[in-house]
């Protein structure tokens, strides 16, 4: 099974195998790179979403470092204010920093892709017609006690995030 073929199906060991070739402390100091303020701890459970607890704010910011060829881009709620005739009150410029390298920013659009192009894939499911020209892909987790549910999605132009669970972890679904 490739690589891809593996994030596709959410295959645990695919996932290990890659954390325990690139070391936890290289996988926290890239997700500090693309913008996880959260703390993280470099132990080998982290590939599976143990070692830390993150945002979907933090997430989506991180996600979309792919879609923005390298680039992190800090997310900001609100890019500018006018008053009621249109002058500018205030404009706010996002910050940006290069975190990782074009070609490593489209190889992971490529195995996020997976989820929907992949056979058995996690995002197999999804409307043909929602697949046409917008490059798709996906990454889904859930807690061992499935307390609480990730999705994170990209196009080539968007990256967006959502979460469900409940704020005390003792809930189960």
């Amino acid at each position: 099974m490739t690589i891809r073929q593996g994030l596709a199906r959410s295959i645990n060991s695919i996932t290990a195998h890659v954390m325990k070739s690139v070391g936890p402390r290289n996988v926290v100091k890239y997700a500090k790179r693309m913008g996880i303020e959260s703390k993280l701890e470099a132990v080998p459970t982290l590939c599976l979403g143990a070692g830390g607890e993150v945002s979907v704010y933090e997430m989506v910011g991180a996600y979309s470092t792919f879609v923005n060829k390298g680039k992190h881009t800090k997310p900001i709620f609100i890019r500018r204010i006018e008053d009621k005739n249109g002058n500018l009150i205030e404009d706010f410029t996002p910050e940006v920093t290069e975190a990782i390298s074009e070609k490593t920013a489209n190889t992971m659009l490529y195995m996020l892709r997976g989820a929907t192009e992949e056979r058995r894939g996690s995002g197999g499911g999804l409307d043909k017609r929602l697949k046409e020209n917008l490059q798709i892909g996906a990454k889904t987790g859930t807690t061992d006690n499935a307390s609480d549910g990730w999705f994170m999605g990209i196009t080539k132009d968007l990256a967006a995030g959502a979460w469900v669970g409940g704020d005390n972890n003792t809930i189960h679904f």
